[in-house]
């Protein structure tokens, strides 16, 4: 993303819960936006503090398997996953 985009977000854990790290990386410069722990899900606007990467990291801290759905829209170039 390019500095001063904005992304609209909503993610689900889909009736279990995760902690995540809302964050951004790039140009030597590191953010962390918003951490949460237990979370069942979010939504809002992601506005890129600089140009470079930005994005979440979830953490399944159950037992059982979760699977986060993530919709996205806004100004941003390309989406990757790990």
């Amino acid at each position: 993303m390019e500095e001063g985009q904005v992304a609209r977000f909503f993610w689900t854990a889909n009736g279990s819960f995760v902690n995540f790290d809302l964050h951004g990386d790039g140009g030597g410069q590191s953010i962390s936006d918003e951490q949460g722990r237990a979370v069942p899900e979010a939504s809002g606007d992601l506005t890129a503090a600089f140009t470079g990467n930005h994005g979440w990291v979830w953490r399944n801290r159950t037992e059982a398997p979760v699977t986060v759905t993530l919709r996205t829209g806004g100004d941003y170039s390309e989406m990757r996953a790990p």
